[in-house]
């Protein structure tokens, strides 16, 4: 089945394509918009079998193998979109735009299949949701960059975000910019609620890597996520590992 939707925000500057997905194959790909973004990922090991519940039957989650990201099992992305562009390149309406995204890597029980499982998105009650997904939820952020014009700078960013499934999921991040790489990169995203739903995300990036358990790198400042929504709470069970944070 071939989806055309607007599949918005995964990155700092995207090209985002829907794609036929056949078992094994992709046929087609249609341009259905670009975004410029900006985001803050949090990393996390969390409980494989709570991880698990979210993943589409036949599937395991897996840790990332390697990278800052390494050994993380499920993925927060705290987006707050700049310009949204549908492919003519037309701004959307609106064209900014919240979220947070869950994501994680999928080995198939059954078979060498690996996957990145997008498994759920908390966003704006009228933002489209092409993965079928969406849980709506009211999202703030705050964001504060000071210091001199060469060197490190004094980042403070919060975010708050309340679903109306109650509870809230509040994240604190203070620290001192260090030196950021560019890049480009392309992913293919599945959807746990419709396996057979697949975007493409291909984007060039700026990434500040604040923190990484694998690279011995601990964060030059302060941080904190605190969670009371009911339906992350298997997530964060109070043994959960903040292992990378990514700016």
């Amino acid at each position: 089945m071939l989806h055309n939707v607007l599949a918005r925000g995964l990155a700092a500057f995207l090209v985002i394509l829907a794609v036929m997905a056949m078992p094994g194959i992709v046929e087609a790909e249609d341009l259905v918009g670009t975004d410029v973004e900006s985001r803050v990922i949090i990393g996390l090991s969390a409980d494989a079998g709570a991880v698990k519940t979210m993943l589409p039957s036949g599937w395991t989650p897996i840790a990332f193998p390697s990278g800052p990201l390494k050994g993380a099992n499920f993925l927060m992305s705290f987006i707050d979109g700049n310009v949204a562009l549908d492919a003519e390149g037309n701004p959307l309406s609106p064209s900014s735009r919240r979220a947070v995204s869950m994501i994680s890597l999928a080995k198939q029980e059954d078979g060498d299949d690996v996957r990145l499982y997008l498994t759920g998105v908390y966003a704006a009650a009228d933002e489209d949701d092409p993965y079928g997904l969406k849980t709506a939820a009211e999202i703030a952020r705050s964001h504060v960059l000071s210091g001199p014009a060469g060197g490190g700078r004094q980042s403070a960013d919060i975010w708050t975000v309340a679903p109306e499934t109650g509870g809230e999921l509040a994240l604190s991040l203070e620290f001192t910019t260090g030196k950021r790489s560019w890049g480009f990169s392309e992913s293919k995203v599945y959807s746990a609620g419709n396996p057979d739903f697949l975007a493409v995300y291909r984007w060039d990036s700026v990434t500040d890597v604040v923190m990484s358990m694998a690279m011995e790198k601990p964060v030059n400042g302060s941080f904190s996520l605190i969670n009371t929504v009911p339906e992350l709470t298997p997530i964060f069970d109070g043994n959960e590992k903040v292992v990378a944070i990514l700016d």
